[in-house]
């Protein structure tokens, strides 16, 4: 068996029972999150879909023990309940809209010239309960990178979001069952359920996560200011550079 490398050894030593995978059979909480108060807290805000996504976003509790295993993989979290995002955002004044993306491809993106989180309109009324849970992990994702407050990005600051995502994606379906395995919607398959299995599969060596964060990312510098790179990071920029 070949020796796990002493840069991820601290990962391998946190692993618990990470695997578990509430099946679509299980029985489902029927309760849904608590509306949150838009007339009140953000008058601007009109589509029943962010509505919602927000609404679950503000009711969702991240596991204690799942917080624990990204920070051993060296990731910071920039909220640690979705309680904290939503306020970070009806504080800063944040605007949520759908519109065009810059590309196609990509299912949210944080503009910050306009202070705007811009979901891809091709999700625009969308009445599907699971893409709606999804909008709200993107939103999720895209606060982060509002919280910085410089308009850069880094393959730390993505590991960092993305592991946030991960966190997100599994505290939704240990509340609802898996409601996502069926989806053929764009931000869940090639999204949201990804990043939720890459990050918590049993291989210490997260071979399947850095490829993947490589090839998405690994144009990017490793870290900045706000965000050392941690080892993952450095792994995946390293070598990327090496294979030039």
């Amino acid at each position: 068996m070949t020796p796990i490398s002493p840069v991820f050894a601290n990962i391998a030593s946190s692993m618990g029972n990470y695997n578990w995978k509430k099946s679509a059979t299980d029985p489902v909480e029927l309760r849904r999150a608590k509306e949150i108060d838009f007339m009140r807290d953000m008058p601007w805000m009109r589509d029943t879909s962010i509505q919602t996504a927000l609404s679950e976003i503000n009711d969702l509790v991240f596991s204690p023990e799942d917080m624990r295993y990204v920070k051993n993989m060296g990731i910071e979290l920039p909220f640690h309940s979705g309680k904290e995002c939503v306020d970070f955002i009806e504080k800063s004044n944040i605007r949520i809209s759908f519109a065009k993306p810059y590309e196609k491809t990509i299912h949210a993106q944080y503009d910050f010239s306009k202070n705007a989180i811009l979901i891809n309109k091709k999700y625009k009324n969308t009445k599907d309960f699971p893409v709606i849970l999804a909008i709200g992990e993107a939103i999720l994702h895209e606060a982060g990178h509002a919280k910085d407050k410089d308009g850069k990005s880094s393959v730390q600051e993505e590991l960092n979001f993305l592991g946030m995502n991960a966190i997100a994606h599994r505290a939704f379906i240990k509340k609802y069952g898996d409601l996502f395995s069926d989806s053929d919607a764009p931000i869940i398959k090639d999204g949201v359920s990804v990043y939720a299995k890459l990050f918590f599969e049993p291989d210490p060596e997260k071979k399947n996560l850095i490829n993947r964060i490589r090839s998405k990312y690994g144009d990017l510098p490793s870290g900045d200011r706000l965000h050392p790179p941690g080892k993952i990071a450095r792994t995946i920029v390293t070598n990327k550079q090496s294979l030039i």
